[in-house]
């Protein structure tokens, strides 16, 4: 039976208490826009449930790559015969899979929204992998200020983190034991929202993310790892796919170990469906330590489409988010290709450069550049992607 896609990229948003985000107008603009990123995501013989249309001249430039487009539905319409896949079962997700003639499986609200929160994996990282780094919860800033106060000095630091959020907006590092005025700020406006967890910050050196599905039984399916890219800050901007080589053994085989504890645990709450952890490489003093479990998402990753590509091609490919505000950008694809030069794509090697979102969004009467762009690098090595990169950002960068 094919799947019909749903991008549903305000789950994390739609998991807190009594928060709506579909009641957020620029919120929804964002999540509208995310959901064009997930288009070669979905195999040609699938859909994918969209609330506009993508631009005429966006899908051209990606069909004259060789980039095969899904059919798409445009909401409220779905294709009822199809199987309903979300991005996360949201409670958007859950009401909307009834609209189908069979409605596939999915766990409670409850569940997902238990299994998603970040006091749920400090658990399993200190009950089932002994790890030291989550120093606990908090509900207030006195509750915080004591756990501070517990804490030896560290040079690098600690990091707060909502119970729910996506993409590091929900986190804040904090260099001090003292809070200063503007962290008062910032952790006051989230706390309303509900207890928070404190944890070392750690001097990242690589990311790496574990992606898998856990079946009705709690079995661990279709396991990989890859590379992502974040700031320093910890935002999600990338990810590598490197077909040529290989994620270190000994790193690959706690990732496993990890992915099958998790299995285990979710199966406890309730919960089965897509996951995806991410792991982080640190230096302590010189020497690299793997934290296998930074944050626990239960829901498909956010690089999907990348790695559709890369399975499809092979060799190395980076996928990059960029902020558009940040690029020059040209008026059209035929200038954009004309300014990657030998960058741009060859359809014969299969390598350079591709934007596999749009450059330019239609709206009534008002055409406008979406907050961000989604480029492919594809090429030989990591060397090779990633100069790729930098040229990109030298032609392109204001």
């Amino acid at each position: 039976m094919p799947n019909e896609h749903w991008w549903n990229a305000d789950f994390d948003l739609a998991l807190q208490p009594g928060r709506d985000p579909s009641c957020d107008e620029g919120l929804q603009i964002q999540v509208r826009e995310l959901a064009l990123h997930a288009l070669i995501a979905v195999k040609a013989d699938d859909s994918i449930l969209l609330f506009e249309p993508p631009p005429e001249d966006f899908l051209r430039y990606l069909k004259n790559r060789g980039i095969e487009m899904p059919e798409i539905s445009l909401f409220p319409e779905v294709r009822s015969g199809f199987q309903f896949r979300p991005y996360g079962w949201s409670p958007q997700a859950i009401a909307l899979k009834g609209r189908y003639d069979r409605p596939v499986a999915s766990p409670s609200l409850e569940a997902v929204r238990r299994v998603n929160g970040r006091s749920f994996a400090h658990r399993i990282e200190r009950e089932a992998l002994a790890c030291t780094v989550p120093r606990g919860a908090f509900a207030s800033l006195e509750e915080l200020r004591a756990l501070l106060h517990s804490e030896q000095d560290r040079p690098q630091g600690w990091v707060v983190k909502t119970e729910h959020g996506n993409a590091a907006l929900g986190n804040r590092r904090l260099r001090a034991q003292q809070l200063e005025n503007a962290d008062v700020r910032w952790l006051s406006a989230r706390l309303e929202q509900g207890p928070m967890v404190l944890e070392w910050w750690l001097q990242r050196t690589e990311d790496l993310c574990t992606v898998f599905n856990v079946t009705a039984d709690g079995r661990v399916k279709d396991f990989a790892v890859h590379e992502a890219i974040h700031t320093v800050d910890g935002g999600f901007i990338g990810a590598l796919y490197d077909r040529t080589t290989a994620v270190p053994a000994q790193w690959h085989e706690v990732l496993a170990t990890t992915a099958e504890t998790v299995a285990t645990a979710l199966l406890h709450e309730g919960y089965f469906g897509p996951v995806c952890i991410d792991a982080l490489v640190w230096s302590d003093c010189g020497t690299a330590r793997l934290r296998p479990l930074v944050d626990l998402n239960a829901r498909r990753h956010a690089s999907e489409g990348w790695r559709h590509l890369a399975d499809l091609w092979g060799g190395c490919l980076y996928g990059r988010f960029f902020s558009v505000r940040k690029l020059r950008l040209p008026p059209t694809y035929e200038e954009f290709e004309n300014a990657l030069g030998a960058d741009a794509w060859d359809p014969v090697t299969r390598t350079g450069a591709i934007a596999t979102s749009p450059l330019w969004l239609e709206g009534p009467g008002n055409r406008r550049r979406p907050r961000k762009l989604s480029i492919v690098f594809q090429g030989r090595s990591r060397d090779n992607v990633f100069a790729m990169e930098r040229r990109f950002r030298q032609v392109f960068e204001k």
